[in-house]
């Protein structure tokens, strides 16, 4: 195997931003790009699902139902926007194992470029085991990975070990963190 794996991890903004930064290098030297968010849902309007129409050699699915948000998250917001978790435990874990799904069939087309988005975070939530992922690297060939999401310390000592690039985003200060959300051309 000569596919290379990137990790964007940590706290910090910036994550799937860089995983952005890789994929569109790709895409503006033609290459194949398969681009799936395990979290991120279509009828967000991301500024980043845009891409597919101006790349015909990226495939992006936002297969995703929304950042799950436990009982110990408080929701954020302002101005009477709050940011909220509307699907179900068994949605959200339905929701992953099919992105996992999808990003091993696209494995077989041979893409220069995997990227998953957020898929760290579905492991750290429990919504797919650490094992799957590290069974689907595994079947990555000539195919280059990126992985995104906030990793726990397990996942550090485990699977992180095994990843040939490791970037972890620290937050210092964040907007969030006063109740702002996100704005659009600069996080989404």
């Amino acid at each position: 195997m000569t596919g290379l794996i990137y990790v964007f991890t940590g706290d910090g903004k910036g994550k799937t931003s860089a995983a952005l930064g890789v994929a569109t290098r790709s895409l503006l030297i033609g290459k194949n790009v398969s681009w799936v968010a395990f979290y991120k849902q279509e009828s967000w309007g991301l500024a980043e699902a845009k891409l597919a129409d101006k790349f015909e050699n990226l495939k992006m699915i936002l297969g995703g139902k929304g950042f799950r948000i436990g009982e110990k998250t408080k929701p954020v917001g302002n101005k009477g926007q709050v940011v909220v978790d509307t699907a179900s435990e068994e949605e959200h874990i339905e929701a992953a194992k099919n992105c996992l799904k999808f990003a091993g069939s696209e494995l077989g087309d041979k893409p220069f470029l995997l990227v998953m988005d957020e898929v760290l975070n579905a492991v750290s939530d429990g919504l797919i085991k650490e094992e799957e992922v590290l069974n689907l690297l595994k079947k990555r060939g000539d195919t280059h990975v990126v992985l995104t999401g906030r990793a726990t310390a397990h996942l550090t000592r485990s699977l992180l070990v095994k990843c040939d690039l490791v970037t972890e985003c620290k937050k210092i200060k964040h907007p969030y963190d006063e109740g702002k959300l996100a704005v659009a051309g600069l996080d989404f």
